[in-house]
């Protein structure tokens, strides 16, 4: 039995679906509010994690649903099987890392519909997008620019045929429309 089986209800945001990510601020609102407090929340300092992660979040939100994952849900485009496994097969071996990240989910919503979270709940899908990399062991080199994320995302990040150009066109996309919004 998982560790977060839980019955399919109604409630589960529409998988496979694009997410328009700007109904919830530019991209510096996004690092300031949501996924910095989320690393600091987990004991992660290097910049370079929140970059992967806005990158991997502002991409993999705009993918196409044909290069988006089978049945991925919310922002970060996760599946239920890929959670599932994370949960089973990475945090059930590290017990305070799993406290940590039952920590950001909703009491209850978690345990109607655990996958739900995914697209409700930005930190905690913030959190587990992270586990998608840290349960690979991946180390980010010292010196990283957009292009060296869009490699470890092409690599490293579960898409169907998402390419690195897709990293850097979203990055350069979001980038332009914040620069313009200072404007």
């Amino acid at each position: 039995m998982s560790a977060i089986a839980a019955p399919h209800t109604h409630e589960q945001p529409v998988q496979g679906a694009a997410f328009n990510l700007f109904q919830l601020g530019d991209t510096a609102t996004l690092q300031q509010n949501i996924l910095q407090p989320t690393l600091d929340y987990l004991g992660i300092s290097c910049q370079h994690t929140g970059q992967l992660l806005l990158g991997t979040l502002l991409c993999t939100a705009r993918l196409p649903e044909a290069k988006r994952v089978e049945l991925a849900i919310g922002p970060y485009g996760i599946s239920p099987r890929l959670h599932t496994r994370l949960w089973d097969e990475y945090l059930a071996r590290q017990p305070d890392l799993a406290s940590r990240i039952r920590g950001l989910a909703s009491q209850h919503c978690f345990l109607r519909d655990p996958h739900a979270e995914l697209g409700y709940n930005l930190a905690y899908a913030t959190a587990i997008a992270w586990l998608v990399y840290q349960h690979q062991q991946l180390r980010l080199p010292e010196h990283c620019d957009p292009a060296s994320l869009a490699r470890i995302w092409e690599t490293s990040y579960p898409h169907r045929g998402g390419q690195a150009s897709d990293f850097l066109q979203a990055w350069r996309q979001a980038f332009r429309q914040r620069c313009k919004a200072r404007n």
